[in-house]
């Protein structure tokens, strides 16, 4: 089992192309702190700023296409920096799942997703078994330059007593998009049905590095 494992690492930096979604919300204290699966740690901390959720059709990674669902709550102070963290994260396949955690402490679990389009609507059901979030969303025609400069997006994770620090860089062509219709499990992700979002866009096509991260150990191990 060891030596399989180690033959699915792929090791940063990381360069992918893809398509998604960018929930952009300002979630209250209350839901992050009871609702976005934050380590009893991470509780503690003071959380402000911009909230994003994120749904990623990836079509070319160094592990092949795969699907992403994540929440990234806001931002905390680390030290002397305001940083993000991705509280939880979906994905469909395993070679991704297993990376994210080594290369950059991401928390990917494994699950299944069905991304559907028609005539600009776009129909995404994610879990197995139930199907546990449902999503509707359509999208505009008219484009525009993203990048992810203007969403300032710098991760700080921790991961079996590591700390990960790194911050993706990418851009790709924007569209407005409109959510239509959300259904959310709470027991599997935060319940951002009962929150508006202040904006959602549409990337397509977009590319994104992820680097190499600085990290070190806890507790000075």
């Amino acid at each position: 089992i060891h030596l399989n494992i180690e033959r699915m690492l792929t090791p940063a930096p990381w360069h992918v192309t893809g398509r998604g979604f960018i929930l952009v919300y300002r979630f209250t204290q209350n839901f992050i702190r009871e609702s976005c699966f934050l380590s009893e740690k991470f509780k503690t901390l003071k959380w402000s700023g911009l909230g994003y959720v994120m749904i990623v059709d990836y079509k070319d990674s160094p592990v092949g296409p795969y699907h992403e669902l994540l929440i990234m709550p806001g931002k905390a102070r680390f030290n002397q920096t305001r940083r993000n963290t991705i509280s939880k994260i979906y994905v469909d396949s395993k070679e991704s799942m297993l990376n994210g955690r080594n290369n950059w402490g991401i928390p990917k679990e494994l699950t299944e997703f069905i991304w559907t389009e028609n005539n600009g609507c776009h129909f995404i059901e994610i879990g197995s078994n139930p199907k546990w979030f449902k999503i509707t969303v359509e999208t505009g025609s008219i484009p525009f330059p993203i990048d992810t400069r203007l969403l300032s997006i710098h991760l700080h994770q921790e991961l079996e007593k590591i700390i990960f620090k790194v911050s993706p860089i990418g851009n790709g062509q924007g569209h407005f998009a409109w959510l239509k219709q959300i259904k959310v499990d709470p027991h599997y992700f935060p319940e951002i049905s009962l929150q508006k979002p202040l904006l959602a866009l549409y990337a397509n096509p977009f590319k994104l590095t992820l680097s190499k991260p600085l990290y070190k150990y806890l507790n000075g191990d």
